[in-house]
């Protein structure tokens, strides 16, 4: 899924998700889920 958008706040998370291992196909070896989103117009 491609998605655009800016973090603005929360790049702490962001960095621990590009930092999860992966398999040899680039997927996560462990599911991410992300719990909560705040989706916003600026």
């Amino acid at each position: 899924h491609t998605i655009f958008g800016e973090v603005i706040e929360g790049q702490d998370a962001v960095e621990k998700i590009v930092s999860v291992p992966r398999n040899r196909q680039d997927k996560p070896n462990k599911d991410v889920v992300v719990q909560s989103v705040v989706i916003e117009r600026v």
